[in-house]
This record gives C-alpha cells, structure tokens and sequence, in this order.
C-alpha cells in the first residue's frame, strides 16, 4: 500500500484573495469573449479551476463579479494614469495634465475590446442590463490631478465640471475613432490625442 506524501509547509489551497483574483481573470476573459448575456457561472469557475461554491464564497451573482470586474478595470486604469503622471515634475502642471490625457486615450485604445463588453457598447453585450456605477474613479482622478494646479488664474474653470467635461470629450472622440474602419489607429490616436490635449489647454486656461 502506498503512503500519500504531503510536501512540508506547502499550502493545500490558495489563499482567498488569489481564489477571487482568479475568479475575476477568468470572468474578465468569459465576459470578453463572450459577452455579459451570454456568459455563465458555471464557464467562470471552471475556468478559475474552482467549485461552484467557492464563486458563491467571493459574490452573490454574475451581476456581482461584472461590477467587480467593471471596478478592477477602472482601477488599473486609475493606476496606469497615475504613474504616467508621477513620471514628470510636480511643477509641471500642465505636461501631467496631458499625460494623463494622452496616457487615457491610449489606455482605450489598447483595451477597447473588454471596455465595450464590460460597458455594454458593443452588439454582443447590448441588451445586458449591467449598468456602469454612477460614482467613476477614473473622473475623480483626473478632478483630483486638475486641482493641483498652482495658483490657477480667476476665470479658471470649476475642476469638477471640468474634469467631467475634458473626460467626456477624450472618451467620447476614442469611442467613435474606434468604431469607425480604419488602417492606421496608432496615428489617428495620435491626432486624436493633440486635439484633445489642445482643448484641454485652452478650456483649463493653461497658457495663463
């Protein structure tokens, strides 16, 4: 009769914040490929390579892990911007302003496929009823980053209305650029991004 060897000290299940993590990779890639309608729990946790209670550990249903990816998404996006930002001097406004701008733009543009399933913008996911939170980090962010402006002029505008402003009119322009057939995005992105910089500039008064 053979004996069973347990390997000393080595863990028999992962911890719980790997299993969620593994839980929200593989709906990130079910939702990807085949939309939020579509998908099925049972698609998820096999492939997470769990039970199907253990998903019922993490969240309550396929509209709760969808919000939990949607959150993770804007999270890393929040990330990324953040660190495209704190790549240049703190007295330099205006330089992370458009870094973070152009940093979003190319964000959309490498991640266009799952942001339109997750936010329901393509044909596969259009009748979902998911809707997207009402609270955006991302827009927050950028307020955050406009209100660390030194010493803006009196006619500047309020940073809230303008970070939703600027942000609509960036996400919007990547939104339609992507959805129309083109050859050469990388540098219609690039127009885009000097269009959109330039607005920003002159709205957010930057040359006073």
């Amino acid at each position: 009769m053979s004996v069973r060897r347990i390997t000393p000290g080595r863990p028999r299940t992962k911890p719980a914040e790997e299993r969620r993590a593994d839980l929200l990779d593989a709906a990130e890639g079910v939702f990807a490929e085949r939309g939020a309608d579509a998908a099925r729990i049972d698609e998820i946790t096999e492939r997470a390579g769990v039970a199907i209670g253990t998903f019922y550990l993490h969240f309550s249903s396929k509209r709760d892990i969808m919000l939990a990816v949607q959150a993770r998404f804007v999270d890393r996006l929040v990330e990324r911007q953040h660190a495209a930002v704190q790549n240049l001097p703190a007295d330099d406004w205006t330089g992370r302003v458009d870094a973070w701008l152009s940093d979003a733009v190319r964000a959309y543009v490498e991640h266009a496929e799952l942001h339109d399933v997750l936010y329901g913008h393509t044909p596969i996911n259009a009748t979902t009823e998911i809707q997207v939170s009402p609270e955006n980090a991302h827009v927050e962010a950028f307020r955050r980053l406009i209100t660390e402006r030194p010493d803006p002029p009196a006619d500047a505008p309020n940073p809230a209305m303008a970070a939703l402003l600027i942000y609509s009119a960036w996400y919007g322009g990547t939104h339609a650029l992507l959805h129309h057939e083109a050859d050469d995005i990388d540098r219609m992105a690039d127009e885009l991004i000097a269009d959109i910089t330039d607005l920003a500039h002159r709205y957010l008064r930057s040359d006073v």
